[in-house]
């Protein structure tokens, strides 16, 4: 009799072993999308650590202790029901659960399964957990969106629209993943409801089975209706995906292509409703934020240009609002691109809205910024730990990285992607940069400045810098003239720690005005005219005797520089307003007090170019001119006879000169433009130059005062005119 028991025992054990296969598709998947920008670059090992931190933090089982630092704590599980998991969720309270949460986690356990790690077991007990709470009973369905686990009870009746679309697609995933025909079915039996609870037979998306009141753009989870498609044959879900995009389209901005966190179905305007999770703020924020995420993933998978159409009306404020480098991106915009947030990094957002440009024709060099800025952002290690990120900035930032890495693929039309090796190697590397450097004292200069100086940490983070720090940055080019010129990696700054001392990592290139470091009244500067080309987000600062008094070296009044591959010529307008404060330059955020304007100005002994990506990054720099002007755009009155005044510049083969009405040039490029401005920078004239020619100004502008100014994507002169 006991060896009959024990057989079949052993036949039990066996059976619950092997009812799940190994995963077909095991992390990491390395499958580039068949549209769009996968990032190829990625060490992978960061994802599993992430995702290590994350279930260690958020994911719980039936019968174990979540530390809430209360009385609470033994009874934060007490009342979910036996074999099941949860995802803590929402960040408010730890004793609560979300179906999103349960969703989440279903999609993340199936794609961070790997051969050593199969967390095949984990997927089923979140999945019994959401059968526990159907809305449906018994049938499968949607769950209801918010259950107390202190004590079993359902406080949020109905499903949750999105969690219903994601829970669906982690079935079907789940089921190729581990052979396993009854998740398929499962799956197909929950479309179905969706279809009939979640969605209007129009296609519109309801917020959820219970209610109806707004268009939540969020909820716009067309990759899931395509592949809700492709898996029941139903041509619903193909009205589904067209009625959502046109709506979602009409509530975006005309100018940012932000949409709203909730959009009124007729007016498409921005709206309120009881399910606002973002204080009211009738804007771009904590549901909103995650738009982007799923027209990329829609775009990725299946190529839809409507998902395309939706993340390009966003990219050109996008990349203008954050100089290219992701980590500027702030928690919570307005439509209009105003925010009333402070400057933290939030992978919700970061990451939301970063991967809008994972489906652009050009996203450049974004991709990589955003990898760095997801990749060192760190989620909490421990529910009550002082720093990391909570459940659901910390729960997309994988879901994020997961997807733009190519480790997210559609395995129901897995022969659509194309298996890649990840190459973290292949991001941009600093390397010495060309030309000859010069030692301190050679007498080279550029713009007349000779005092310049290359510094960067030593902390050992991993920060490198060409040249290295210490040198003047000044380079002799084979022409013969000179530039200042760095490449450069900057490591990414610590998570911040209450009460803890940190090392924050800096890079960058400065000049001082004179050798002895001296401080200059410059009252009457105007503006900062600098021709650089740069990668990377590099910040011009004036080095103020301000700063240095209230010991906060690094937090000088400044203005970034937007990369871009050429020459440019841009002006930095250094005026002030009505309330002595600088119009355009800024502090950082860290800084705890402001100077005015004015007794900024009365004592500088320099500026430099700060490398500024807060989350690591590549960055290099180029500069070929920095001229400091007053109103009249001459050199201010305190740098005469200084170093300001070039005093050895190089020869250049370009002229251009203005003389008895006329101005004549030569020596550019097919390309040159000429422009004209008024004392008051308003443009008055301009047009195609050519390499050489004339213009005669008794034709174009009336007597008075004027700047004429030629440039060719390389070169840039500029004359003032009096006639």
């Amino acid at each position: 009799m006991n060896k009959f028991y024990t057989t079949i025992a052993s036949i039990v054990a066996i059976t619950a072993s092997t009812c799940f296969a190994a995963p077909a598709f095991p992390f990491p998947q390395n499958k580039a999308h068949p549209f769009g920008n996968t990032f190829k670059n990625a060490k992978t090992s960061v994802i599993k650590s992430h995702f290590d931190a994350w279930k260690k933090t958020w994911y719980t089982e039936a019968g174990s202790q979540v530390d809430l630092s209360n009385t609470d704590s033994q009874n934060a599980n007490k009342g979910m029901p036996g074999g099941t998991a949860r995802v803590i969720s929402p960040n408010e309270d730890r004793k609560m659960t979300v179906s999103e949460g349960i969703a989440y986690g279903m999609l993340i356990m199936v794609y961070m399964s790997d051969n050593t790690n199969d967390y095949s077991s984990q997927f089923e007990k979140l999945w019994k957990f959401w059968k526990s709470y159907m809305v449906s009973g018994g049938s499968v369905s949607g769950m209801h969106w918010k259950i107390n686990s202190f004590d079993g009870k359902t406080e949020g009746q109905g499903s949750a629209s999105d969690a219903d679309f994601d829970a669906a697609t982690a079935l079907i995933m789940a089921s190729k993943q581990w052979n396993n025909a009854t998740y398929l079915n499962d799956a197909k039996t929950l479309i179905n409801w969706i279809k009939s609870n979640d969605m209007e037979s129009d296609g519109r998306v309801r917020p959820g089975s219970n209610w109806n009141d707004a268009f939540n753009p969020s909820y716009s989870t067309i990759a899931a209706f395509q592949l809700f498609y492709n898996v029941t044959n139903d041509s619903f879900w193909q009205t589904a995906i067209k009625t959502t995009m046109d709506h979602l389209l009409k509530c975006q901005d005309a100018t940012t292509g932000l949409m709203p966190d909730w959009c009124d179905w007729s007016s498409h305007k921005a709206t309120s409703t009881s399910a606002a999770v973002s204080g009211g703020y009738k804007g771009f924020y904590d549901d909103a934020a995650r738009t982007p995420w799923r027209m990329a993933w829609a775009y990725y998978w299946y190529g839809n240009e409507e998902a395309k159409q939706s993340n390009d009306k966003i990219i050109t404020w996008l990349d203008k609002e954050t100089f290219g480098y992701p980590a500027l991106i702030l928690p919570g915009y307005n439509l209009d691109g105003s925010s009333p947030s402070d400057i933290f990094v939030s992978s919700t957002y970061a990451g939301g809205l970063g991967l809008s440009m994972a489906s652009a024709t050009n996203p450049g060099w974004f991709l990589e910024n955003l990898y760095y800025t997801l990749a060192n952002t760190e989620g909490k290690d421990a529910i009550n730990a002082k720093k990391g990120e909570n459940y659901f900035a910390a729960t997309l930032n994988i879901l994020y990285m997961l997807l733009f890495t190519g480790n997210m693929p559609d395995f129901n039309n897995i022969d659509k992607f194309t298996t890649f090796t990840p190459d973290p190697d292949g991001v941009r590397k600093p390397k010495a940069p060309e030309g000859t450097l010069m030692p301190e004292n050679s007498g080279a200069t550029v713009s007349g400045f000779e005092h310049w100086g290359s510094y960067c940490d030593k902390f050992g983070m991993g920060t490198v810098m060409y040249p290295d720090s210490g040198s003047t940055g000044i380079y002799k080019m084979a022409d013969g003239s000179y530039q200042i010129q760095t490449e450069l990696f900057v490591a990414s700054e610590p998570t911040y720690e209450p009460n803890k001392q940190l090392n924050y990592p800096f890079a960058g290139l400065a000049v001082s005005f004179d050798k002895d470091h001296k401080y200059y009244d410059l009252s009457d500067l105007q503006t900062v005219r600098v021709t650089y080309k740069s990668q990377g987000l590099m910040r011009f600062a004036i080095l103020d005797e301000e700063t240095l008094i209230q010991k906060q070296e690094g937090g000088e009044p400044g203005a970034y520089l937007h990369p871009t591959d050429d020459f440019i010529t841009v002006d930095i307008d250094i005026s002030g307003d009505a309330s002595d404060e600088f119009k355009s330059l800024d502090y950082p955020s860290w800084v705890n007090y402001e100077n005015s304007r004015s007794a900024t100005l009365k004592a500088v002994r320099g500026v430099k170019f700060d490398a500024k990506m807060i989350k690591g990054g590549y960055a290099s720099f180029n500069l070929k001119e920095v001229m400091l002007l007053d109103g009249n755009g001459t050199i201010i009155s305190a740098l005469k006879g200084v170093n300001a005044v070039p005093k050895s510049l190089p020869t250049s083969r370009q002229t251009f000169m203005h003389e008895a009405g006329q101005i004549m040039y030569s020596g550019f490029g097919k390309n040159a433009k000429i422009y004209i401005f008024d004392l008051n920078g308003t443009q008055v004239y301009s047009r195609h130059a050519g390499s050489a020619g004339s213009l005669d100004l008794n034709k174009i502008a009336a007597k008075g005062a004027y700047i004429a100014r030629i440039v060719d994507g390389v070169n840039s002169k500029q004359v003032r005119i009096l006639k």
